[in-house]
């Protein structure tokens, strides 16, 4: 009887921590399923700060220490309106209007948005095809990160 008094106590303790690491982790879950839709606004902020980088540079009067710069010959104002496109489509993920949508919908939504910036970068920006090809590895990295 000695020993069934602290064998009791033990199994009391881990029993609650046990309980208590399941309740975390259903509640993580939880928060997961109610709130997918976060991780793809996150990632949209991401790529929005990709493209105010962008806007700011070709702006610049200076072009020594950019990374990205115009190609001789594009249309300055039109590079800029189709930047300012891009932003107005990644913010509406991050609105309340894209829990409207599939998850298959959204990520096909910006899997074409990605393209057509990848597009833009190579055909606009000098040494575009270098950035591109690195913003879609640090694009990718992100992406993982959430989902995963």
């Amino acid at each position: 009887m000695d020993q069934f008094l602290p064998a009791i106590f033990v199994s009391i303790v881990v029993a609650f921590v046990v309980i208590k690491n399941i309740k975390k982790i259903t509640e993580k879950m939880d928060i997961d399923a109610l709130n997918p839709y976060d991780k793809y606004a996150s990632f949209s902020a991401h790529i929005q700060e990709y493209i105010r980088d962008i806007k700011k540079e070709i702006n610049q009067d200076d072009k020594s220490d950019v990374i990205f710069a115009l190609l001789d010959g594009v249309d300055l104002e039109k590079a800029q309106e189709k930047l300012s496109d891009f932003i107005r489509k990644l913010v509406f993920f991050e609105t309340s209007m894209a829990k409207n949508r599939s998850k298959q919908q959204i990520e096909n939504e910006l899997a074409q948005l990605l393209f057509d910036l990848d597009s833009f970068i190579r055909e606009n920006i000098e040494n575009g095809d270098l950035i591109a090809d690195k913003m879609k590895k640090d694009l990718q990295s992100r992406f993982e990160e959430l989902i995963g």
